[in-house]
């Protein structure tokens, strides 16, 4: 039971620390600051016990953005010095093995779904004892005022491993101001296309009509044309707003000033 002791009295003395602030670049205006939950984890690890398996008496440490244990007390087995996370459990001799879940070198950060912050934050490490990974799931949760740790998977054969953090100390700052969220993106494409084909048929148009010894105004493309089409909305939009008798007056107004 010694090294649960251990684990459960960790403070400012970790053996290794990482940046706990996050800002995806691809979604602008939210951000997340996890100094806080750390902080109220700073004299007790998180920890969760995993659901009944083959595995005896399964445990797992996690200290957010910190080791869960002193540099000595684990690594030890598989040489590495920052573990991210703990698994702890029962050997058949009755005592107690560790192994890391990854090496605090290796933390990347990622959305849990792009666009949305509401889903949460992740934190994830590779690099343990046997290649083994973890992926810590940080989800804000107001009705929680201390930070609790929900191990939702464990596949032992695979050694990756999942774990949520749900807190109030976890919620971001901000919202997302990318376009997934309003769907602005699909809108500025479509407009982005027909913008670019106007120009292209203006220029290559104008063009043609220039190789083609064209003087003066007729050099657009299709310049009469146009001018019918302009005359043919004035004329309708005069019908409809003098109380025209009929739909058909505006065309034939058009076709008279041929």
């Amino acid at each position: 039971m010694l090294l649960r002791a251990l684990a459960l009295v960790v403070g400012a003395s970790a053996s290794a620390e990482i940046n706990c602030t996050f800002a995806p670049i691809e979604c602008p205006g939210v951000s997340w600051d996890l100094t806080p939950l750390q902080q109220l984890t700073h004299s007790a690890d998180l920890e969760v016990a995993a659901a009944a398996g083959e595995v005896p008496d399964e445990h797992f440490w996690l200290g957010v953005c910190r080791s869960p244990i002193e540099a000595g007390q684990c690594e030890t087995l598989s040489n590495i010095s920052d573990p991210a996370g703990l698994q702890v459990w029962r050997s058949e001799a009755g005592g107690e093995e560790c192994a890391p879940l990854g090496s605090l070198s290796t933390a990347a950060w990622s959305m849990a779904s792009p666009g949305n912050e509401a889903e949460g934050v992740l934190l994830s490490f590779s690099g343990g004892a046997a290649g083994r990974s973890m992926v810590v799931r940080f989800v804000c949760d107001k009705s929680i005022p201390k930070a609790r740790a929900v191990l939702t998977e464990a596949t032992g054969g695979s050694l990756k491993y999942n774990l949520t953090v749900r807190a109030a100390a976890a919620c971001p700052v901000g919202r997302c101001t990318a376009p997934q969220r309003d769907g602005g993106s699909g809108a500025a494409t479509f407009f982005g296309v027909l913008l670019g084909g106007a120009a292209l048929y203006l220029v290559g148009g104008m063009a043609y009509n220039v190789r083609s010894g064209v003087e003066g105004i007729d050099r657009i493309p299709h310049w009469h044309f146009w001018q019918r089409l302009a005359r043919f909305g004035r004329n309708y939009a005069r019908a409809w707003s003098g109380g025209g008798s009929s739909r058909h007056e505006p065309l034939r107004a058009a076709e008279a000033t041929e």
